[in-house]
């Protein structure tokens, strides 16, 4: 018998590493919908949302919900329905919070830039709120 075979890792490992996971995938998919959005609409505004914030804040942000979602099921029998229910409520007052966000006087600028945030808002919170409960509970899984 193979001695890794005996190691347990912590509770929090696989949560966590899902997140991580989880966070590629969406930075991924937020890349590629900022790279179709601006290539749509000509949108050229790049100091807020650009490769650099998409990827350390969605890694970010999926790193915590990894780790919401650790606590959560560490204290809670079944934690994955809350879990979801948090993210997405999230999600939602996070959208309603990306349609009123005045990044610029222009209107048609500020119109686009809220549609890019939304997009972006949606693609990580989706990811956070049912792909990291997705790859835990999997029986084999990537992560």
């Amino acid at each position: 018998m193979n001695k890794e075979d005996d190691f347990e890792y912590p509770h929090a490992y696989k949560p966590i590493m899902a997140g991580l996971f989880a966070g590629i995938v969406a930075s991924l998919l937020n890349i590629f919908y900022d790279a179709i959005f601006r290539g749509a609409t000509g949108y050229s505004l790049p100091e807020l949302i650009n490769v650099s914030t998409i990827i350390f804040g969605t890694l970010f942000i999926l790193f915590i919900a990894g780790t919401v979602f650790a606590i959560m099921d560490r204290y809670m029998k079944h934690a994955t329905v809350p879990y979801i229910i948090l993210f997405v409520v999230l999600t939602l007052l996070c959208v309603q919070l990306a349609l009123h966000v005045n990044r610029t006087d222009n209107l048609a600028q500020k119109l686009e830039f809220r549609q890019l945030l939304v997009g972006v808002v949606i693609i990580s919170g989706a990811s956070a709120a049912f792909l990291v409960p997705f790859l835990v509970k999997r029986p084999t899984g990537i992560v």
